[in-house]
């Protein structure tokens, strides 16, 4: 018998142990992309908004129309959705780093999750200053 009909060991094979994969740092990579593009649009939709719809209705946020009331809360009420997708993206990057595989995925994903909160209230802001510039 020949080394060429010999398999190979692999230990891999042997325990049964499934192959490692860099799944996790990308579906984390892409739930923090989709906080942080999700939450950014939703403060941008609001801050933009804001400042003339009080202009046109009055000085409160109660003064104006309904409408416009429940679409700023479902806005901010959308932040739930995202806070969740950038947590569940820190947890499924923290999964990629103790496979091993796609780690730099798994740090981006990580740093956009937690920078999303800043980066949110920034354009909230920045929005809103653009708002109160347009009147």
């Amino acid at each position: 018998m020949t080394s060429y009909n010999i398999p190979a060991f692999s230990a891999a094979s042997q325990s049964g142990a499934p192959e490692k994969s860099a799944r996790a740092s990308s579906w984390a990579l892409g739930l923090s992309l989709l906080a942080l593009i999700g939450s950014i649009v939703a403060m941008v939709a609001i801050g933009v908004s804001v400042a003339p719809m009080e202009a046109a209705s009055g000085y409160y946020f109660s003064d104006t129309p309904l409408w416009y009331q429940v679409a700023v809360l479902a806005g901010f009420g959308s932040l739930l959705i995202w806070t969740v997708a950038g947590l569940a993206g820190i947890a499924l990057a923290v999964l990629g780093l103790r496979a091993g595989l796609g780690q730099a995925r798994a740090i981006c994903a990580i740093v956009l999750a937690l920078l999303a909160p800043v980066l949110t209230l920034v354009v909230l802001l920045a929005a809103m200053g653009t708002g109160i510039a347009l009147l």
